[in-house]
């Protein structure tokens, strides 16, 4: 680790310090209303991530990603997407961690250098948790969630993965 990197932090600390000390602010009374206010958001965003954490795992531990990828795999092929990335493809707006690790076996069974391992990390990259943030942003702001919003959000990751999938095409 370079100097630059590892001076970084103390750096930092040493500069709010600072400020605080100029502006005669209170740094530990600052610092705790932070405190507070972070505590208050995680209590509020608990229901919602603890929602979602439940219903991504009942969906795969059910075998209700293994039964969606049979069924829609033919249709995904129609949009040049392998039917090897249809669970991918159904969990990446929902869970970010479950989409690497099926991303993770994909590299795993295929290699990274595969037009699988190629497509699986491009689409990873390419693409947003979108269920899941729109229900995290919800939920802080505890405002309904429009339709539209979501119905816009799936179809833009449905282009992510598509223009992902000939972009690798492509290139391979």
């Amino acid at each position: 680790m370079s100097i630059f990197e590892s001076l970084i932090i103390p750096f930092l600390i040493f500069s709010i310090l600072s400020m605080c000390l100029l502006e005669r602010k209170k740094a530990f009374d600052i610092f705790s209303e932070g405190v507070n206010e972070g505590l208050k958001t995680v209590i509020n965003l608990f229901p919602t991530l603890l929602a979602l954490l439940l219903a991504v795992n009942m969906f795969r531990a059910c075998g209700l990603i293994n039964f969606l990828s049979d069924i829609f795999g033919g249709v995904l092929e129609l949009f040049f997407i392998p039917k090897e990335l249809t669970s991918l493809v159904f969990l990446e707006p929902i869970s970010g961690s479950s989409s690497l690790v099926i991303a993770t076996d994909l590299m795993k069974t295929y290699g990274v250098d595969s037009l699988i391992g190629l497509i699986a990390s491009t689409i990873l990259g390419a693409t947003e948790t979108t269920i899941y943030t729109i229900a995290i942003y919800t939920g802080v702001i505890k405002k309904k969630v429009p339709k539209k919003l979501i119905v816009l959000a799936i179809i833009g990751n449905f282009l992510g993965i598509f223009l992902s999938t000939i972009i690798c095409n492509i290139m391979n």
